[in-house]
């Protein structure tokens, strides 16, 4: 993208995730203090559950949750609990990924098995999946029983398409997978990206904000939510690993050309892969362990995407699963533009609605973090 003011509202942008990060942040700070006061506990362990969620992450999936919930009419503080139960299930997904990819850095600092250990890394991410789980618990209380049972399914749902994700994609690396084509990163980044940062957030916000007595319609709006989720999400994947291609180490806050070193199966790595004379010499790159892995060899992968074209054709289909996401959103008509703030809401922040989501499309493929 050529230097110039960005496509999106900024000002939303920001607006938003600013004011979902301060009310997630005084929740998971609550949240956590209760815990730690009970009776027996083990308050270190609770410390060290608030690393992550206060290392100023974007906050994009409880974001979402919570405009989708008002997009349809509901307060924002009635999908508060399920915003940050995601919060924390994302967390927990950060510090088991960041140990089975062997990562250095997250959101600007060493990753947590770097700092305590893989062994009390692996039981915090543990611990914080469980603080999940209690908060939806909770959430029997703020949407009644029939929304929290259905929010606990959705949650499943997407935990197991993840680790499906996840799975695929350790395979690949483990296998030095030679030739995958588009098809089969979009299928791996649903089930890893989609389901857990886009889809289950907008379909949660839906089930909290759907109007009672319109249930029948519920069933088609949450397949149209999944395929706008699963597209902007293709579009921020893609845009994620261009970023650890070409961005800047202090924006992105994780090393830059990690992806190649832990042998991801990027869009634009099996994209070189296929057209590269060099492919027999990258997959042997790709070959060896992380740790042997030499700068040079990481810049060499890195050139022959750029000269084989990978690193345009990345920024090509996410523009085009940007543009389908945009397309997608347009036609959900019962997400309304802009819901103001009701005198009984004690939500505060009022662009957290559809003016979010739809400012969100550009977002995702031209952010530098």
């Amino acid at each position: 993208m050529a230097a110039g003011k960005a496509p999106y509202d900024a000002s939303i942008i920001n607006d938003a995730l600013s004011g979902v990060r301060a009310a997630i942040a005084q929740t998971i700070g609550g949240y956590l203090d209760a815990r730690a006061a009970e009776p027996g506990a083990y308050g270190a362990l609770y410390e060290l559950l608030r690393d992550y969620p206060f290392r100023q992450g974007k906050m994009l999936r409880p974001a979402m949750c919570i405009s989708a919930a008002r997009a349809v009419g509901a307060h924002g503080e009635s999908a508060l609990t399920v915003a940050t139960a995601l919060e924390f299930y994302h967390n927990a997904f950060l510090i088991h990924d960041d140990i089975e990819d062997g990562s250095e850095n997250r959101r600007g600092a060493e990753t947590l098995h770097r700092r305590v250990g893989v062994a009390r890394a692996i039981n915090a991410g543990d611990a914080t999946n469980v603080m999940s789980v209690g908060l939806l618990l909770e959430n029997l209380a703020v949407v009644g029983v029939a929304k929290a049972l259905h929010l606990l399914h959705e949650i499943e749902l997407m935990a197991r398409q993840s680790a499906e994700g996840q799975a695929m994609e350790l395979d690949w690396v483990s296998d030095n997978v030679p030739a995958l084509a588009d098809e089969d990163y979009f299928a791996m980044c649903t089930k890893k990206t989609c389901w857990y940062s886009f889809i289950t957030p907008l379909r949660a916000g839906l089930i909290v904000g759907w109007p009672l007595g319109r249930d029948a319609e519920l069933a088609p709006a949450m397949e149209a939510v999944t395929s706008f989720g699963a597209a902007i999400g293709i579009a921020f994947q893609i845009q994620d690993d261009l970023l650890n291609l070409v961005g800047e180490t202090e924006a992105y806050g994780k090393e830059i050309h990690g992806d190649i070193y832990e042998g991801k199966r990027t869009l634009m790595l099996n994209h070189v892969l296929r057209v590269s004379p060099r492919a027999d010499e990258i997959l042997s790159v790709l070959a060896t362990p992380r740790e042997s892995k030499s700068p040079q060899q990481a810049v060499m992968v890195f050139e022959e995407m750029k000269r084989c074209g990978s690193i345009e054709h990345g920024w090509q289909v996410a523009r085009a699963h940007a543009d389908l996401a945009a397309e997608l959103l347009a036609a959900l008509a019962f997400f309304s533009s802009a819901t103001p703030l009701r005198v009984d809401e004690a939500w505060t922040c009022d662009v957290a609605d559809g003016r979010f989501l739809r400012e969100l499309v550009n977002y995702v493929i031209y952010r530098n973090l």
